[in-house]
């Protein structure tokens, strides 16, 4: 498997602002292992600070897998806050993955405010389109859906569940466990949108902790690998778009896929 691996780099940071990124993560408290957690679904600018509040109508499914398969959810997802919450009881020892969908939405920005987006989130061939078919200045029209995943555990046990993919429409796949890598080591993810490896892609690190993120682009095979270089709890994130033609989606130019996977480094 070939590997692309980056050092910490600043963010470019463009004239308009992150005028459309705001990423959607599920994160758990307490993030330590723990027989119960309770997961939040949360919307905001800049991991981990929430910006945004969340509407229950708009999540399409959610579950939590464990090593012993899928877990029943016997809480409903309360409001609490901008937030979304549910207390999870994981009944045996080992790693658990909570997976949340949200359903598509249709916007319409300004042509500028699209272009500077698309700058921000590396997706030159979606611009270079645009400057050839003429239309760079005109609004544009994007459906984008959401999926997050988060990583946590009930102390040791089996997480080998973590490194398979599980059937989202676009999701990260770690290489290793996340939930047993410690700071200052690399973390190797593999981009899948409909099942398939993406290749190209920006891909972005944050930490609970601040400072500079951490990015990289996805090799032929869709993989990244990223130094995680600072304790604590970490987004990781991305922005996969696609041509409504591609998807033969009416009324709409383009449609993408934001996915997600946060986790915390092992103490």
């Amino acid at each position: 498997m070939k590997v692309r691996w980056v050092v910490v780099l600043a963010l470019v940071v463009v004239a308009s602002g992150r005028v459309a990124a705001h990423d959607f993560w599920l994160a758990a408290a307490p993030w330590e292992p723990s027989t119960q957690v309770t997961i939040s679904a949360n919307l905001g600018e800049i991991f981990p600070v929430i910006s945004d509040p969340l509407d229950l109508r708009g999540i399409e499914r959610w579950r939590v897998l464990g090593p012993r398969g899928e877990i029943d959810l016997n809480e409903a997802l309360r409001k609490e806050g901008q937030a979304l919450i549910a207390d999870v009881l994981l009944p045996v020892r080992g790693a658990y993955l909570a997976t949340m969908t949200i359903a598509p939405h249709v916007t319409r920005m300004p042509g500028p405010s699209f272009n500077s987006y698309l700058v921000e989130e590396g997706l030159d061939w979606v611009l270079s389109a645009r400057r050839e078919a003429g239309v760079s200045e005109r609004p544009a029209i994007e459906r984008f859906t959401r999926y997050a995943k988060v990583a946590v555990r009930n102390g040791a046990g089996s997480g080998s569940h973590l490194t398979r993919a599980v059937g989202l429409p676009a999701e990260f796949v770690p290489m290793t466990d996340p939930t047993i890598v410690r700071a200052g080591q690399l973390l190797t993810f593999q981009l899948l949108a409909d099942g398939r490896p993406v290749a190209n892609a920006v891909v972005t690190g944050r930490s609970s902790q601040g400072g500079h993120p951490v990015m990289g682009r996805t090799d032929e095979t869709g993989h990244v690998t990223l130094p995680i270089d600072r304790s604590g709890a970490w987004l990781i994130r991305t922005v996969h778009m696609r041509t409504a033609a591609q998807v033969s989606l009416p009324d709409v130019e383009w449609d993408s896929y934001w996915a997600t996977f946060a986790f915390h480094t092992a103490s």
